[in-house]
């Protein structure tokens, strides 16, 4: 047992003495390496510090060269002298003389440009404004006229004014419209004007009264901020029945001081329809006394307008209507008065069988007319009709006529879009504005209007009032058989 113990310690101790012998052997290779490491990193930092003096001496030398060479070439070239001398060999012929100005001015034109393009995209994006308006979203839609918002009108001269619209008319020309009437010719013009106008959202209304909100500062109008105006627009236009409205001032007049501004947006459009016809056909109050005059639907805008200057003249007015207007037609002036109770009476006026109609069979009745008028489309045989005139009697039409140009083709709307492109061209050598058909609408036709409401021989007939979210209702109340005068959106 002695033994083995002492065995035992006899290993151990071998063992610890070769270990402590393999960890000198260890460090002495270690130090013995990183002597020699230390000796290779300092011979080459000194070698490098030997050959990097050279090198710094040289870059300086040459630095110091480069600047003499540029005071040198400095003094040279900012001596009068040689300015001048190199002046006069580059500019030593006319083609070199021509060359050198036309940098120049190419340079100016550039840097002038250059100039203004930077502005132009550094300006700074300000909001659009926008306002309620009533129009048209789609030719197609039934549900097409709706309340949205549109941009606000910009002046396109300096002589337009801008009206804050407080009334606004609806007429059965807008309903057409909202479904494509005139809508070739409106798309042509709108291709040529100088202004980018969308063709949809398409404002609706032919009239409206409301409050100067600006002038141009060319206008000769003499219309102020604050004076209460009514106005009316052609078919192939953007419409009124929006919050604001930017019109030429020959298209704008202060309103009549009698009535409102749902009484005046009533009267400029249907009333300048009614002028015209008569001022064509010499009807005035000297030549309608003892004339017997026909209008049919007396309860139309245009209707209204024709019977009260009529009778107001001297003239025995005749007028259809449905029962419901009979009151308001009899206190138009209306001497005689055919009625018709049924809702859709429009079958009562011309029939297949044209001698069994209710409204042949009361015309039969009378004496004949020097003038039939009519105010709403309906299918008339015109050669029948004349047989109720006198010799030399007329029928006037009072409707807007339909538009061939609303089913051209390409080749038609090629033909077309050169007649449009002749017409302005005409009209900006001559200085005038294009007229496209419609009613002739100017300031001194409301004027005269203006003067027959102040003078009490004209009344205005508004037969309902609505709101622009009530638009639907309005355009149907307006196709209704039982609409009288004037249907308005009132923008308070």
């Amino acid at each position: 047992m002695d033994a083995a113990k002492q065995r035992l310690g006899e290993v151990v101790g071998n063992v610890q003495n070769n270990l402590t012998m393999a960890t000198e052997s260890g460090l002495r290779v270690v130090r013995q390496y990183s002597d020699e490491g230390r000796s290779m990193a300092m011979r080459a930092l000194n070698e490098a510090q030997s050959e990097a003096g050279p090198i710094m001496r040289n870059a300086w030398t040459n630095f110091l060269q480069l600047v003499h060479r540029l005071k040198a070439t400095a003094r040279n070239v900012l001596d009068p002298s040689v300015l001048i001398e190199e002046l006069r060999i580059i500019f030593r012929d006319e083609i070199a003389r021509n060359n050198a100005f036309l940098v120049l001015i190419g340079l100016g034109f550039g840097t002038t440009g250059g100039f203004m393009l930077g502005m132009w995209i550094a300006r700074p994006h300000l909001p659009t404004p926008i306002m309620k308006s009533i129009a048209s979203t789609s030719f197609r839609d039934p549900d097409n006229v709706v309340v949205c918002q549109t941009a606000v009108p910009q002046f396109q001269s300096a002589s337009d004014i801008l009206v804050r619209v407080r009334a606004a008319s609806l007429n059965r020309i807008d309903r057409r419209i909202a479904f494509g009437y005139g809508r070739t010719l409106r798309r042509l013009i709108r291709c040529y004007n100088s202004t980018y106008d969308p063709e949809l959202p398409l404002v609706l209304g032919r009239s409206c009264a409301g409050i100067v909100e600006a002038v141009g500062n060319g206008s000769k109008s003499g219309l102020e901020i604050g004076d209460e105006v009514w106005l009316a627009t052609h078919w192939y236009e953007p419409g009124v029945a929006s919050e604001f409205v930017v019109v030429p001032e020959t298209r704008v007049s202060r309103k009549p001081f009698l009535i409102g501004f749902e009484g005046a947006a009533s009267l400029p459009y249907s009333g300048s329809i009614a002028l015209n016809l008569l001022d064509s056909y010499r009807l005035n109050e000297h030549t309608c006394s003892g004339r017997r005059i026909l209008v049919q639907d007396a309860c139309s805008p245009v209707g209204c307008v024709i019977t009260q200057l009529a009778h107001k003249w001297g003239a025995h007015v005749a007028v259809t209507c449905h029962t419901r207007s009979v009151p308001v037609i009899n206190n138009l002036g209306a001497a005689d008065i055919i009625t018709f109770a049924n809702e859709h009476f429009r079958s009562n006026f011309i029939d297949v069988n044209v001698d069994k109609s209710n409204f042949i069979n009361e015309l039969t009745s009378r004496e004949k007319f020097h003038f039939i008028f009519l105010t709403t489309r309906l299918g008339y045989d015109y050669k029948f009709m004349e047989k109720f005139l006198t010799k030399d009697g007329v029928i006037v039409d009072a409707v807007e006529p339909e538009l061939s140009t609303d089913d051209y083709g390409v080749v038609g709307r090629f033909f077309l879009g050169t007649y449009v492109r002749f017409r302005r061209a005409l009209a900006f050598l001559c200085r005038t504005n294009v007229d496209w058909g419609g009613p002739h609408l100017c300031h001194r036709m409301l004027e005269r209007l203006a003067g027959f409401v102040n003078d009490e021989t004209l009344k205005t007939v508004v037969d309902r009032v609505y709101t622009p979210s009530e638009v639907e209702r309005a355009l149907e109340h307006i196709c209704s058989e039982k609409s009288i005068g004037s249907t308005i959106i009132t923008f308070r």
